[in-house]
């Protein structure tokens, strides 16, 4: 009977300590982001270069340095590293397909020790008429 109480304890500890080995955070937080431009204008049919300033904080407002940020949509994607600042600067090419006259790009934020940010359709972009 002990041996069977010893065991049932040894597995429940056992598998505790494999839990926060593989996962160190037990109640990730939230974080906030914000990507400037929202909205942005193109002009003309072939592929164009944009570049989007993403601030990524805690709920706190305090910034996160590391967070990985993606973007991704319209035949491109990029990513980058948040800095001590929780600021990513990224770079992207996209193009409006012939007859679009507006598209969205998405965005993806991860950090350790924080919920998975996900937005699909976070920033539009529009083709100007010329």
């Amino acid at each position: 009977m002990r041996l069977t109480v010893s065991l049932v304890i040894g597995t429940v500890a056992l598998v505790a300590i494999l839990s926060y080995i593989m996962n160190p955070c037990l109640f990730p937080q939230r974080m906030i982001v914000s990507v400037t431009p929202m909205v942005t204008t193109i002009s003309g049919e072939g592929p164009q270069n944009l570049t989007f300033r993403v601030n990524i904080t805690d709920i706190s407002g305090h910034p996160l340095h590391g967070a990985s940020v993606i973007i991704r949509g319209l035949g491109g994607a990029s990513s980058g590293f948040s800095d001590k600042n929780g600021l990513v600067i990224v770079q992207l090419q996209v193009q409006l397909k012939t007859g679009m006259y507006e598209g969205y790009l998405g965005v993806s934020v991860s950090a350790v020790c924080h919920e998975t940010y996900e937005q699909e359709d976070l920033i539009k972009i529009i083709r100007s008429e010329v």
